[in-house]
């Protein structure tokens, strides 16, 4: 019996247990905001519901300029029931891979930190559903796969639940 015990409880040990960046230290290729963040880029994505189910998909068109350490990168949301969205963020680059940013829909600061082709970045951010607004914690884990690609994959969490998922594939 003390060895059931002992195995469920290593099952929700594992469970529980979440990625940490320092994860893919020597992946490849090499994550790069400031090479890959450049110029013009498009993106399309997936929304799920807390179920995993999709709910909605979009396109986005970014536009990147940096100046010195600073990336204000535009963003234009195309949403499929015909939504259109804008966000600008400002984003230092703090050296040693790691990352600030601001938007004006996002509280406080995000922080970000790459290390191998991985980058995470975590905000809250106020999120607006039909005629509601929540506020929501962000978790992006965003992953170079070619100079020319990076899927972002992120977690919405609401009160420390997961209530949703965002897939895009970005590509320059």
């Amino acid at each position: 019996m003390k060895k059931v015990v002992l195995f469920i409880f290593s099952i929700l040990l594992v469970g529980c247990s979440s990625q940490d960046i320092n994860d893919y230290a020597g992946t490849s290729p090499e994550f790069s905001m400031r090479s890959f963040f450049q110029d013009d880029l498009k993106a399309e994505g997936i929304v799920k519901d807390f179920n995993g189910t999709v709910i909605r998909t979009f396109t986005v068109d970014l536009q990147a300029q940096w100046d010195g350490d600073t990336l204000t990168l535009d963003e234009q949301f195309l949403f499929n029931d015909g939504e259109e969205q804008e966000r600008t963020w400002i984003i230092q680059d703090l050296g040693d891979n790691s990352y600030t940013g601001t938007a004006s829909d996002i509280l406080e600061t995000a922080y970000g930190k790459s290390v191998g082709n991985a980058l995470n970045w975590k905000y809250s951010m106020i999120l607006k559903v039909d005629d509601s607004h929540y506020e929501v914690e962000f978790d992006d884990w965003i992953y170079q796969i070619s100079d020319n690609v990076v899927i972002n994959q992120t977690e919405i969490y609401k009160w420390g639940i997961q209530v949703g998922e965002v897939v895009l594939v970005i590509r320059k």
